[in-house]
């Protein structure tokens, strides 16, 4: 009788499928590093910051090493001239700042480049300290909230509130608001502490009226203690007010700055008087301890021979009532005031903005207005549930701006509601109506400086919009998905984005998700290219993609139990 015997097949099987993945490794870095080689032709610094940064990232979990390698270079080459780094590192706390659209670029570079490598928090620190020491306190501020950004997205709130007290004990005029929103916005109690010790910073930084330091910490404390979805920095999220300390700590602050700005600028206290009235309401109910100090200001703020009540009005009410006054009377007026227009399509009076919209004489202003208006009620439709309004509002735009505005949201909605027939329609009118879009951008608002916007150099609304519409449409309609990459590429070989600022005017990782279906099909469009540098950061996103698959491989085999087979 023969004893049976155990063969260690499987681990002969394992052995092999690492043999594979191994080769496929050596394959992929061979790749690699070919693309890194086409990258460096490129001429223009930005230019190669980019591809380096996104070569980076498709190397990250292949050789960590050659990475941060990468990540360092890109960081460096986003630098300006050391003329311009030395003016930046004396440049003062509160110090007002004016970003040209060469600084932008470079600013794009550095926030892609600390997104890869906030994966490495070491790594990631050690970049920050090397911009502080060559751009100075504006460039540590900015970074570090970025840090702190990506930790709270990745659930690590001690990690975020560290980098956020980096960042005010850096810069503290200078916004890192969303940062604090995004710890806030997952542990109240964290971003609590955190502000709290913000304000505690403030009390010893002297800040400036005319660098507007005040004004922006004024806007930042605003913006923490009364988090509202309509500002940008909450992303849209619905985030619970601070708590009873916070607020005692901010209404204490607000005393202090107005009377250190009367101890200043005599007479000042003045322009406070709106603020303080404004408070009132939250003195009352969260710090009843600083009445008396309040009412001393109060007092100080009225104008000569001014009657003035105490306790003093709520100014909120009364500004509500006002607010709701001026409202009806622009829904009753006859005159189609531009300005007024804006005002009650912001407010969402669209049947009055409407109204007036119609005697409004024909021209480019009439046009800019109406597309804001239909894009602005098509939002509101979706959120009410009425798709088929939204979308004949929406087959009504004209201007690429306002498309991408409205599109996302129908056809995001539409997936949700897992109406495929609804999305491919949608993809399909909106890729019919950018064809023949408006390019130019928005009208802006009296007052406000054309130099706010982005230059067709620096944004392409078509471009963006089609690489949208490709990465919305891609889960339920293959097909189409490839016809709108192909738009896109050919708007890209037609578009004015300047390449050499590190723009490639879409989002790269389009391409990671159709090599996740096809890669030779995304492959193919990556070639599709003219300009190098777009060629460069789309393979990258493709090898990406390709070093992720063999990770999970490799994972999965060293996970994989190896279990003896009797052979008898």
């Amino acid at each position: 009788m023969f004893q049976p015997f155990f063969s260690y097949g499987q681990t002969i099987e394992a052995s092999q499928s690492q043999n594979d993945l191994a080769l496929q490794k050596i394959s992929l870095i061979s790749e690699l590093q070919a693309l890194e080689a086409k990258a460096g032709q490129l001429e223009k610094p930005l230019a190669l910051a980019s591809a380096k940064a996104e070569i980076a990232d498709a190397v990250w979990t292949l050789d960590k090493d050659w990475a941060e390698k990468l990540l360092q270079e890109a960081y460096e080459l986003s630098f300006p001239s050391k003329e311009v780094r030395a003016k930046y590192r004396q440049m003062p706390v509160g110090a007002l700042v004016m970003w040209t659209a060469i600084d932008r670029a470079r600013w794009a570079v550095r926030q892609r480049v600390m997104s890869i490598a906030s994966r490495d928090a070491a790594f990631a620190e050690q970049l920050v300290q090397l911009g502080a020491k060559e751009l100075g306190r504006f460039e540590e501020n900015e970074r570090f909230s970025e840090l702190a950004s990506s930790a709270a997205e990745r659930g690590d709130k001690e990690g975020a509130a560290r980098y956020i007290r980096q960042a005010f004990e850096a810069e503290p005029t200078q916004f890192m608001g969303t940062a604090i929103l995004d710890l806030a916005a997952q542990d109240r109690a964290a971003a609590d502490k955190v502000i709290v010790q913000y304000i505690e910073h403030l009390n010893s930084v002297p800040l400036s009226y005319r660098g507007g330091g005040e004004a922006r910490v004024m806007l930042i404390l605003n913006m923490l203690v009364h988090p509202s979805p309509i500002y940008g920095e909450t992303r849209g999220r619905q985030i619970p007010p601070p708590g009873p300390a916070v607020m005692r700590a901010y209404l204490g602050y607000m005393l202090d700055l107005t009377a250190q700005d009367e101890q200043r600028r005599p007479g000042s206290i003045k322009s406070w008087r709106p603020v303080l009235l404004s408070l009132w309401p939250e003195f009352n109910k969260y710090a009843p301890e600083l009445t008396e100090r309040f009412k001393e200001l109060e007092v100080l703020s009225r104008k000569p021979n001014e009657e003035a009540s105490w306790p003093p009005p709520d100014v909120g009410e009364i500004y509500r009532k006002q607010n709701e006054e001026r409202m009806k009377n622009l829904l009753e007026s006859d005159d189609p005031d531009p300005e007024a227009i804006g005002v009650l399509i912001d407010r969402g009076k669209f049947d009055g903005a409407r109204k007036l919209l119609d005697k409004l004489t024909d021209g480019p202003q009439k046009t800019d207005l109406l597309d804001k208006l239909n894009a602005k009620e098509a939002l509101s439709l979706v959120k009410k549930g009425d798709i088929l309004g939204a979308q004949l509002l929406a087959g009504r735009l004209t201007k690429a701006t306002y498309i991408l505005q409205a599109y996302p949201t129908i056809i995001e909605k539409c997936v949700s509601n897992k109406d495929k027939t609804c999305a491919t329609n949608m993809a399909y009118q909106a890729t019919r109506q950018l064809k023949q879009s408006d390019v130019t951008p928005p009208a802006l608002p009296p007052g406000v400086p054309a130099s706010v916007l982005a230059t067709s150099r620096e944004f392409d609304p078509v471009l963006s919009s089609l690489c949208k519409l490709a990465q919305l449409i891609l889960p339920v309609n293959d097909s189409l998905a490839d016809d709108v990459l192909n738009e896109m590429v050919t708007a890209a070989n037609a578009s004015d984005v300047d390449t050499g600022q590190g723009r490639t005017g879409f989002d790269a990782g389009i391409f990671k998700r159709i090599a996740q279906k096809d890669e030779l099909r995304a492959r193919q469009a990556a070639l599709s290219f003219k300009d190098p540098l777009r060629q460069v950061v789309s393979l990258a996103a493709i090898y990406r993609w390709r070093a992720e698959e063999l990770s999970m491989k490799a994972k999965a085999i060293s996970l994989k139990p190896v279990t003896p087979a009797a052979i008898h």
